[in-house]
């Protein structure tokens, strides 16, 4: 005891450095355990359990893994999973392609190669392949979400105004989106999972960190979107934006991959049956595009 009666401290040590793609791992696959219910995987349920979901020992168990390694898993400590596990946890947790890739990635499996976004010389291109896709909208997302190039359509129709815009500042902290995109909620928590994905390689990014805390503390709906580790493809999906002269127009979103430039990507909104057809006469009248 010390003089004024109070214990010494102890020796403080050092926190274990946690990598965070393990980290993230573990997360995410703790959210995906908690979507499983027992039944799902033939085990008995009941009222009394205290958490949603499998538990630990039972993923462990069904994965043919002691519990303590997985329990590490989950916490980031696991640093040497082998791919077999890794499939062998997925099958129990019954993730889709693109979850089990993704969790490939984040334990070093199926890397992507490293974001180099666009540099300025990439652009005189990119903005000739996006006004090439006029009177249809067009833009290119580098690995932050910045918007690289984007056409007048593209510009006008989704508001990505400003010098590089970001999407997910536009899509959540502008107050227009949500009339824009009359399926917002829908539109945010396919972004948050695509987004999510293709940052997989940038965890110990800060400009990602500062982009995520931002997003965090100023859309409550991000924050909750990001919070559930959710990881989805990116690729063709429908995508209806409201015009305020043409009303709803309906588009297949398609995302394509730059070669040379990992994470960067061509979003190109190609009109479904009717909407073509709107959007050209609308622009013949005007002389000019949407």
């Amino acid at each position: 005891m010390t003089r004024n009666g109070t214990a010494p401290s102890a020796a403080v040590r050092p926190q274990r450095r946690v990598d965070p793609k393990l980290a993230e791992l573990g997360n995410f696959l703790a959210e995906r355990r908690a979507e499983v219910t027992p039944q799902q995987v033939g085990l008995p349920g009941g009222a009394a359990r205290r958490v949603p979901g499998l538990r630990r020992e039972e993923v462990a168990m069904l994965a043919g893994i002691g519990a303590s390694w997985y329990a590490w898993i989950e916490q980031g400590r696991a640093k040497n999973v082998s791919p077999e596990i890794l499939a062998s946890i997925a099958q129990v947790l019954r993730l889709d392609e693109a979850q089990r890739l993704y969790a490939m990635r984040l334990a070093g499996y199926a890397t992507a190669g490293r974001p180099r976004g666009c540099a300025d010389d990439d652009l005189p291109l990119l903005l000739r392949i996006v006004d090439g896709f006029l009177p249809s909208p067009a833009y290119v997302l580098d690995h932050y979400w910045d918007v690289s190039a984007a056409n007048a359509t593209a510009t006008r129709l989704l508001g990505l105004s400003g010098e590089r815009p970001n999407y997910l500042r536009t899509l959540f902290l502008d107050p227009a989106a949500h009339e824009r995109l009359p399926r917002w909620e829908q539109e945010a928590a396919a972004a948050v999972a695509a987004f999510r994905v293709q940052s997989g390689d940038l965890l110990a990014d800060t400009r990602l960190a500062a982009l995520v805390s931002e997003l965090t503390g100023r859309s409550p709906v991000f924050a909750a979107l990001w919070a559930r580790h959710r990881v989805a493809d990116s690729g063709g999906r429908s995508q209806l934006v409201r015009h305020p002269e043409l009303g709803e127009l309906e588009f297949t979103r398609v995302s394509l991959c730059v070669t040379g430039r990992p994470g960067v990507q061509v979003i190109l909104l190609s009109p479904q049956y009717g909407t073509a057809e709107l959007t050209e006469q609308w622009a013949a009248a005007r002389g000019a595009a949407v």
